[in-house]
């Protein structure tokens, strides 16, 4: 798969608009899932079995993602969309009529292929529209749409619980909600069609096997993708395991915390833009992702939620800088025509930390460990991955725009 840069470093055109706009719509798909752990509890379900139920919709997503992505490219990528989006509203639908092991486990399953087919296709047309100069920034933008819903859901669903019932009553009400974005991909596909047309043929081409393999070894991918992993399988724990410590600790709103962390998140990029852009990425990944840690840290000691809420702001902080500038870094440091795969590499790496996160955290908590020793024991995937981005500083100077 080519990319094609857009027109005089263009960035905010319609085809960036809606394919974010699609994105907020795929994330909030996931963000209504927080309470989710909570749900099975109520359930009956055993802990290391919630743990495995967290893990099988993203570990679906793992396991499909690399079959998937090298299939994809600009002419095909909006169909794809489609039958994602598709996929995603059947899954949604299903969790009111699943209540036992294997049927969640099916839907959990249905659910991960929705949103790996629906999100590898977003990713797979949006490297055609952001300039490599501005990287940072369209990553940055791009990213506050799928971190939006985070701050939005959580607290409507737990105003919403009520009058739903439970959980599953909730993301019966989501389903439809997704219908509209059918409508935004007709406009979307004309426009898309039309730049495949201009497009060498050869461009919308599927990379071979050799090529990948030759991609995996080139200086800072194995790297990257190792690093993303690490944020992911941590952060991934503080999304599915924030609530159930603020419960603990007698917090009447949990849900608060999401909208701390991601308007702080969403106020760094809307500040920091240029920025990410100027300082070196993997420099800058090296004096955040301590942050990162240290807060993860603080989590497992708090003995208030008000301890919590107020790290909430600089979670959101260090994840402001932390999330666009690895997805940059790796635009950048990509051959043109591995972008559209190299992305969708990230995008598998994030799937397996929200995989193995809750997996470990399931299985820790099973064992007999509390929050403490979990969050502490988390805190250190970050630290780990600012070793690693410490050590790409001089390939990302090579490879910043100028």
């Amino acid at each position: 798969m080519n990319t094609s840069p857009p027109p005089s470093g263009r960035l905010l055109g319609f085809e960036f608009a809606a394919l974010s706009a699609i994105s907020f719509l795929a994330f909030c798909n996931l963000s209504i899932f927080y309470g989710f752990n909570a749900y099975m509890e109520r359930l009956g379900i055993d802990p290391a079995w919630r743990g495995a139920l967290l893990a099988l919709e993203p570990a679906a997503a793992f396991a499909l993602r690399p079959i998937v992505s090298p299939l994809l490219n600009l002419a095909n990528g909006v169909r794809a969309m489609a039958l994602g989006l598709a996929l995603v509203i059947a899954a949604l639908a299903g969790y009111s009529m699943a209540v036992g092991l294997v049927e969640l486990a099916l839907v959990r399953v249905l659910h991960g292929v929705g949103f790996v087919v629906l999100v590898s296709a977003v990713v797979a047309v949006l490297v055609h529209y952001v300039p490599k100069e501005r990287s940072g920034q369209g990553f940055g933008i791009f990213s506050i749409m799928t971190l939006l819903p985070y701050a939005v859901i959580p607290p409507l669903v737990e105003r919403l619980l009520p009058g739903a019932g439970d959980e599953a009553g909730v993301y019966l009400l989501a389903a439809p909600l997704f219908l509209p974005a059918f409508l935004l991909l007709i406009p979307l596909g004309r426009r898309v069609r039309k730049r495949a047309a201009a497009l060498p043929p050869h461009s919308m081409g599927r990379p071979t096997w050799t090529e990948i393999r030759a991609d995996l070894r080139s200086p800072g991918i194995s790297r990257l993708l190792l690093a993303n992993l690490l944020v992911f399988t941590a952060t991934t724990v503080v999304f599915f395991h924030i609530k159930d410590l603020l419960s603990v600790l007698g917090s009447a709103n949990p849900g608060l915390f999401f909208s701390i962390s991601i308007s702080a998140t969403i106020l760094t990029r809307v500040t920091c833009g240029p920025l990410l852009d100027r300082m070196n990425r993997a420099a800058m990944l090296a004096l955040v992702l301590p942050a990162l840690g240290l807060c993860l840290s603080l989590f497992g000691a708090a003995t208030s939620p008000a301890w919590v809420m107020a790290l909430a702001g600089l979670y959101g902080v260090s994840l402001g800088f932390v999330m666009p500038q690895l997805n940059a870094a790796m635009f950048v440091i990509s051959p043109p025509h591995l972008r559209g795969l190299n992305t969708n590499l990230m995008l598998f790496t994030m799937d397996g930390g929200y995989w193995l996160g809750p997996l470990l955290a399931g299985f820790l908590a099973a064992g007999g460990m509390g929050y403490a020793g979990i969050f502490s024991l988390m805190a250190m995937l970050p630290l780990a991955a600012g070793i690693v981005a410490w050590s790409m500083t001089s390939l990302t100077r090579r490879t910043q725009p100028a």
